[in-house]
């Protein structure tokens, strides 16, 4: 089941978008949609279990930029597709990068070609949305976009430090899962992973400096080191990520 939030103050949008993504989804029973008319409303709900929000960027009240900022502050991990009859760059779009951006004015047939894109990444994405791991002998399903970077632990397996907000709630113990790191590169395929050194693997989403000088990153502030012989691998694995995440169509 995939649940998809649209959040527009326009009425006939939203069913309009509604209409499209039945058309380009395999099954109309897999989708679950959730509609708000402002993202005051959108803040207000539940978003952890929401794969996918479309989030228009001009409305009354909190408009679209200042939601997904919120967004983001509150830790969502899911896709971000903002919508606008108008896109003009501000200071906001750096900090909210959403996964895409859909004109309005575009006409159906592009709309669409842009629905196939996000959809495909959703599901890709929703694949490796959970991992099961041992928390002080107890096996608890986590996920995956809550994890930061992933460290080598005897045996073959590995152990998975979370994000600060999340990590909280395991500060007893270590997170144990069962796989080596190319079993878990493999796993995590759409999940953007990558191996800076060979102590540690990191999701690139949460990599907010990279600095090849000093050879370090910081993700979700922690300071970790690249090896020298990882470093121009990393730094094209890196800048790929970062064209994919910017990607605009107009």
């Amino acid at each position: 089941m995939y649940n998809i939030a649209i959040c527009d103050d326009d009425v006939n949008y939203i069913q309009e978008l509604k209409k499209i993504i039945i058309e380009c989804i395999d099954n109309e029973k897999e989708v679950r949609f959730f509609e708000f008319d402002s993202g005051t409303k959108l803040l207000k709900s539940d978003t952890d279990d929401i794969d996918l929000i479309f989030l228009d960027i001009q409305m009354k009240g909190m408009d679209g930029n200042e939601a997904a900022v919120k967004l983001n502050e509150l830790g969502y991990k899911g896709i971000l597709v903002q919508c606008s009859g108008i896109y003009n760059p501000t200071p906001e779009t750096i900090k909210i990068s959403p996964y895409r951006y859909l004109l309005k004015q575009d006409t159906k047939e592009k709309t669409i070609a842009e629905m196939e894109e996000i959809l495909d990444y959703m599901v890709k994405t929703k694949r490796c949305y959970e991992i099961e791991g041992s928390y002080l002998r107890e096996k608890i399903k986590f996920r995956v976009a809550d994890i930061v970077y992933i460290t080598h632990h005897p045996k073959g397996s590995s152990v998975l430090h979370l994000c600060r907000e999340k990590a909280k709630r395991y500060s007893e113990g270590n997170i144990i899962v069962p796989y080596g790191f190319d079993k878990l590169l493999e796993m995590f395929e759409s999940a953007d992973f990558a191996i800076p050194h060979n102590s540690y693997m990191v999701n690139l989403k949460y990599v907010s400096t990279f600095d090849s000088k000093k050879e370090i990153i910081v993700a979700d502030g922690k300071i970790l080191t690249i090896s020298r012989g990882k470093k121009d691998v990393f730094f094209k694995e890196f800048a790929n990520y970062t064209r994919r995440k910017y990607k605009e169509k107009f």
